[in-house]
């Protein structure tokens, strides 16, 4: 019994520490709104960051509208290019397949429902628990810089993001594999076909990487399919660390590397640091 009161009692003082914390902080940022600092410029962008009171939120909470997609019509699009009906170059200037879409709350989840005037109605759960979307929505800190000075490179039409960064570059080498798992997401060995990047396609997707401003990959994952199994995996490894990538990654089954220690040395030569 004196062992679940004391339990209680650390839970109490816990919150009431979470709770002191959270107004400390929101009290010293309210007042940096007033007498801030010099906004700071990283080596990676040309423009300083953002004080948390500078950043801005989309809409957030429920019921809300949002931007969505009707999987009929992706389908449907997607074959036509494909085939050679339709100009690629249509994704840069139409919507296909967009449509609204409705956030609501039922019975403490959290769905997204939507009608394509072609394909009719779309139910999608997006939250098992609306309280806890609720607080993850809370505890978004705002956007980011807004990209600029990539407009050629980062034209991807309406889909183009205009905010945020990422941490990790991720390159899929090749879709070939050492394995064949039945729940793989890339279908690696199953797909009827290889789909594997030449070193000119290797050396293009790391050096356009860097002219998106502000820099958003830190570092770079190799992954596939198996990524040891493309011929060009050590050199991959090699000149993403010559460019500059803070570190070099490997999403891998790892059995090249039980396979041959002269593999692994080879790879941590060339500067891979994680696997």
């Amino acid at each position: 019994m004196p062992r679940i009161k004391g339990q209680r009692l650390m839970k109490y003082f816990d919150q009431a520490l979470v709770f002191t914390a959270g107004v400390a902080f929101d009290t010293v940022q309210f007042f940096n709104k007033y007498g801030p600092n010099p906004p700071f410029t990283p080596k990676w962008s040309d423009r300083p960051l953002l004080k948390s009171w500078q950043k801005t939120k989309p809409p957030l909470g429920w019921p809300r509208q949002t931007d969505s997609l009707c999987p009929g019509c992706v389908k449907e699009a997607r074959e036509k290019i494909l085939s050679g009906d339709q100009d690629w170059k249509s994704l840069l200037s139409e919507k296909l397949g967009e449509i609204k879409a409705s956030i609501i709350e039922r019975d403490g989840q959290v769905w997204m429902v939507k009608d394509c005037p072609i394909h009719g109605h779309y139910e999608d759960m997006m939250a098992v628990d609306s309280r806890f979307l609720a607080w993850i929505e809370k505890n978004f800190p705002g956007r980011d810089i807004r990209a600029h000075n990539d407009e050629k490179l980062h034209n991807h039409g309406s889909s183009s993001i205009k905010h945020g960064r990422g941490s990790v570059l991720t390159v899929d080498l090749t879709n070939r594999c050492n394995m064949m798992c039945d729940p793989c997401f890339m279908d690696a060995n199953q797909v009827g076909f290889v789909h594997e990047l030449s070193w000119e396609d290797v050396k293009e997707i790391l050096d356009n990487a860097l002219k998106i401003k502000p820099r958003r990959q830190m570092s770079v994952q190799f992954s596939g399919g198996e990524p040891t199994m493309s011929p060009y995996f050590i050199d991959a490894i090699r000149y993403a660390r010559k460019l500059g990538y803070n570190s070099v990654q490997a999403a891998t089954n790892g059995i090249e590397f039980a396979k041959s220690k002269e593999f692994c040395r080879r790879a941590c030569e060339a500067g891979l640091r994680y696997a």
